[in-house]
């Protein structure tokens, strides 16, 4: 679920204005975005039901702040990826040659 929930680009730009400042309200978050607050909504809802986000209610606000030890978990995993891949290439290249 966490790579389907980054794998649209609106949702990446959310994680980054996150990482940024933490504890955005959903209005501070549509600021810049070319969708509407409802869309802006429904992308926070993946991102938390992913737990790549938290959400804090404050009064009539809701602040979302990120869950770096998810990303820290989905960056450890791309890691791992990445290393087998190179080393299945390496051994790709050394066979051609």
């Amino acid at each position: 679920m966490t790579f389907a929930a980054l794998g649209d680009r609106r949702r990446l730009a959310l994680v980054a204005r996150l990482q940024e400042a933490d504890g955005l309200t959903v209005s501070s978050l549509c600021e810049g975005m070319e969708v509407s607050r409802q869309a802006v909504s429904k992308h926070l809802k993946m991102l938390a039901d992913a737990d790549l986000v938290s959400v804090v209610k404050s009064g009539r606000e809701r602040r979302y702040s990120l869950e770096p030890k998810r990303l820290e978990e989905a960056n450890a995993f791309l890691v791992l990826v990445g290393t087998k891949w190179d080393s299945a290439l390496q051994r790709l290249k050394s066979h051609v040659e």
